[in-house]
């Protein structure tokens, strides 16, 4: 009889897709938000973008939720012996903070979309509606926020990535193979 915790070089096929799909996401946020401020009212995109940005970032989101959900269910890998423990526990705080932060960006941009009273129309498929109505002051802290988040979430991931090139191109151990479901 194999063992719940048999040991595993890998992450799951699900695991490295919501990670991919969620990074990939996030980045085309930043960048979409920083193009839309701007965009100008008889811009094509003006309306568009904004109908783009808020469906992806729930999106992003549920997924972000999904992910925590899925790793209380999932086997992560073996640590990989070389990385010393300071290093796996940095790993752990800067993922959680990634998804954390990425979360408080939605409820800002919830915020920002919703303060005057309307709900948050998500691809046209269902609506979230505004739980706070006539608050138009807290569009523009809900606004600073948001940006400055993106700011941080954005240099959080960028020194997770190059901590993943630093571990395959210098330490050549598995780190970033085992996210990418090579051997």
């Amino acid at each position: 009889m194999k063992s719940k915790h048999t040991s595993r070089s890998g992450y799951d096929a699900f695991s490295i897709f919501l990670h991919w799909v969620i990074a990939v996401f996030i980045i085309a946020l930043f960048v979409s938000g920083l193009w839309m401020v701007g965009l100008g009212y008889y811009d094509n995109w003006y309306y568009e973008a904004p109908w783009w940005h808020k469906g992806i970032g729930v999106a992003t989101a549920i997924l972000i939720v999904l992910r925590w959900c899925w790793s209380l269910f999932r086997q992560a890998p073996d640590t990989i012996s070389s990385i010393p423990p300071w290093q796996h526990l940095a790993a752990k705080i800067a993922h959680q903070a990634m998804n954390i932060v990425a979360l408080l960006i939605v409820i800002s941009g919830y915020i920002m979309v919703t303060a005057k009273g309307d709900g948050l129309s998500v691809f046209d498929w269902f609506t979230i509606p505004a739980l706070v109505t006539q608050k138009s002051d807290w569009v523009d802290p809900a606004g600073a926020f948001h940006l400055w988040a993106a700011y941080f979430l954005i240099g959080i991931a960028a020194v997770h990535a190059l901590a993943a090139m630093k571990h395959h191109f210098i330490d050549k151990d598995l780190t970033l193979k085992q996210m990418l479901g090579t051997k």
